[in-house]
């Protein structure tokens, strides 16, 4: 008796820990500097979010054809720190509005990169391209 209540304990304890492992999420943070962001690449997990800092004079938006298909997208508010979870795999561009013309932006993988191809269809010029190929760098292609 004293054996099957130990090992019902150890299955439970351990599924316990796998459903809160499974569930915990990150929070990442991107820091707001004069015209850039700090990382401007990250990696996240499906289900962390990202909190933008230091935001005074700055916003930050979801690139039109820039993020997966059928993703949220968001514009923050100027001069607020922002936080933004992400339910959906795949590469996401950003840009600050007030400052897009000297190339601040920044790039978010979560998960696997699945929307790469499509990104990389839309001919990026410009500032989406020096975004582009900071991420070409961070995935070493």
């Amino acid at each position: 008796m004293k054996f099957g209540k130990t090992a019902i304990a150890a299955v439970f304890g351990a599924s316990t820990m796998f459903s809160a492992a499974v569930t915990a999420s990150e929070n990442h943070t991107v820091t707001a500097t004069l015209t850039t962001f700090e990382p401007t690449v990250i990696n996240i997990a499906v289900g962390d979010s990202v909190t933008w800092t230091q935001m005074n004079g700055h916003d930050t938006q979801s690139l039109e054809g820039y993020i997966p298909e059928g993703a949220k997208t968001w514009h923050s508010q100027m001069g607020a720190n922002h936080t933004q979870t992400f339910d959906q795999e795949g590469i996401y561009f950003y840009i600050c509005t007030p400052h897009w013309g000297t190339a601040m932006g920044g790039v978010i993988i979560v998960g696997e990169p699945t929307n790469y191809e499509a990104i990389a269809a839309n001919n990026p010029r410009g500032a989406t391209r020096r975004l582009m190929r900071q991420l070409d760098a961070h995935l070493g292609n």
